[in-house]
């Protein structure tokens, strides 16, 4: 794809202020793309975009935006409708941490997390999907995280909600389809970034405690050695999985330091499917059963 192509193509990325999103922004726009940075931390988000507008003589626009708020991202999609005139891409990259055993978190902390990284991604298709419908060729990509591959202890909250993210990408892929609309799960590993902080910052005052204790990170590690080995720069990792990203890839992945993992559940997957037939649980290819909805 060269650069021309995407010269009308306008990028819109959720938590673009720093990090991984930051830099996927940089990347896009280095394509030559148009690029809306949304973020919690709207002067960030402005002044980052402003950096990335001059780095690479492009249009680009930061926008304060609380993706726990549906009013606030409808808003920040009428803008990009109003500056652009249209969407190409969007990724819904937020997502708030909170560490700590499942058998300690709050309800309140559980619906926090929840409510962002879950609801905050519904909520950005929403309020993108039409503008994507209209665009010749309309992408929508959810951050997920390696951790839904490889999980780890103590990350129950945040590997739950980046399950869920997961399968609202799968029923979003078979419902955009039809409008040739192209969904992708990008896999982040270990990055060097302002994750904790910006959770720290996002933490609602009636919830307020440290995101993670030492124990937490010590259980961490031990439960997962490799999840603490592979860090790299935010850079690093978009620029290894922006070609993907552009085309629309099912899954997208940015270390290989999960292919193990993904090769062993897999595997017990595959075992266990083929134990459910061998048993006589798929009805006969000649009969099928009637569809029902899973418990």
């Amino acid at each position: 794809m060269e650069f021309r192509d995407l010269a009308a193509e306008v990028a819109v990325v959720t938590g673009g202020a720093s990090g991984f999103g930051r830099a996927l922004g940089a990347c896009l726009a280095a394509r030559g793309m148009r690029v809306a940075l949304l973020d919690r931390d709207g002067g960030r988000a402005e002044a980052e975009a402003a950096a990335i507008a001059g780095e690479h003589a492009v249009e680009a626009l930061g926008i304060g935006v609380d993706v726990a708020s549906g009013e606030a991202v409808r808003a920040a999609a009428g803008v990009v409708a109003d500056r652009f005139g249209r969407a190409d891409i969007v990724v819904s990259n937020v997502g708030v941490q909170l560490f700590g055993a499942v058998e300690r978190l709050t309800e309140d902390e559980w619906r926090w997390v929840l409510d962002v990284n879950v609801l905050g991604a519904a909520r950005t298709a929403q309020a993108f999907v039409p503008l994507l419908r209209a665009a010749p060729r309309g992408r929508l990509a959810f951050t997920a995280s390696s951790s839904v591959l490889s999980p780890a202890a103590r990350l129950g909250a945040y590997q739950t909600s980046k399950f869920a993210v997961w399968g609202l990408a799968e029923t979003l892929r078979l419902e955009l389809a039809p409008d040739g609309i192209t969904v992708s799960v990008i896999f982040p590993s270990g990055m060097a970034s302002r994750h904790l902080e910006t959770s720290t910052a996002a933490q609602p005052e009636h919830l307020r405690r440290a995101i993670g204790e030492q124990d937490d990170f010590r259980a961490m590690a031990a439960s997962n050695p490799g999840m603490v080995r592979a860090v790299v720069s935010p850079h690093e990792a978009a620029s290894a999985v922006i070609d993907a990203l552009l085309a629309g890839e099912r899954y997208i992945i940015t270390h290989g330091d999960v292919v193990d993992a993904v090769r062993a559940v897999g595997a017990d997957l595959a075992r266990a499917a083929g134990a459910a037939r061998r048993a006589g649980a798929a009805p006969p290819p000649s009969s099928p059963a009637e569809p029902t909805p899973s418990s």
